[in-house]
């Protein structure tokens, strides 16, 4: 994907600063690594950004859990500051390294004089992309309108963007019907929404390993691969053959 036009850049600049106030923006494309973290494959524009910043990140991508989040959940809006990073503890990561992690993202923002950032993208048919938003020392963090002003302005500013590089990767039609049951739908819902096996379970009387049993099922029809089943998935999934589904029959359920 080509960087963005400098006047198309500074008008989208223009546009997004009459809701957020911002000192400095970055705008990627990439894609998901293999350890989770999201590689940046492509800068697409950048306001008050130095080059150093770009460069140095690479090193720290694989600590980063923002990136870490995006890369599973693009169309959560982060609202993060440096303080957020450095109040990672063991407690928090479940391990030391994780609690180091938060360390080293925190000094990396700081080294660059920024203290808040709100990370907002994308996930479509051309791949990840995203903005970052970033505020410096002494400003007080992003709050929720400005969350909800990213959470809409930004992915159809990116979806413009993406559209006019024609580097799409996958077309992912919309389904007219879920392969799935009426039972399987619940549980489909209920483990988007974040609810443990054990929860649903409970919720619809039901053994907790044959939830487990439907939730890999639903996702082995859903074509979802090495990652967990989000809201996303049912709005928009990539259609696996009739074999496929063939394969993965309900667990036990009654289906009515």
């Amino acid at each position: 994907m080509p960087e963005i036009p400098q006047l198309t850049l500074d008008a989208a600049v223009d546009k997004l600063r009459t809701h957020i106030r911002f000192d400095a923006m970055l705008a990627g494309a990439g894609r998901r690594a293999a350890d989770g973290a999201v590689a940046i494959a492509r800068v697409l524009g950048m306001h008050n950004i130095a080059p150093d910043f770009i460069a140095d990140y690479p090193a720290l991508a694989g600590e980063d859990v923002a990136g870490q989040l995006f890369a599973a959940y693009p169309r959560i809006v982060q609202t993060i500051s440096v303080d957020d990073y450095l109040a990672l503890g063991e407690r928090e990561t479940g391990s030391v390294a994780g609690a180091r992690a938060g360390r080293l993202i925190a000094a990396y923002l700081r080294r660059y004089g920024f203290e808040h950032l709100m990370l907002a993208g994308l996930d479509s048919s051309y791949g990840l992309a995203w903005m970052t938003f970033y505020r410096k020392a002494g400003q007080a963090g992003f709050d929720p309108q400005d969350a909800e002003w990213a959470k809409y302005l930004v992915p159809a500013l990116l979806y413009e963007w993406q559209r006019g590089s024609g580097e799409r990767e996958t077309v992912e039609l919309p389904s007219v019907l879920l392969p799935l049951t009426a039972r399987e739908m619940q549980i489909a819902i209920m483990s988007a929404q974040g609810l443990l096996p054990k929860t649903i379970a409970d919720r619809l009387v039901l053994s907790t390993s044959t939830v487990r049993e439907v939730i890999q099922n639903i996702r082995a029809r859903l074509g979802i691969v090495g990652r967990k089943m989000t809201s996303d998935d049912l709005e928009r999934y990539v259609a696996a053959p009739a074999l496929a589904f063939k394969e993965a029959p309900a667990a036990g359920l009654n289906t009515a």
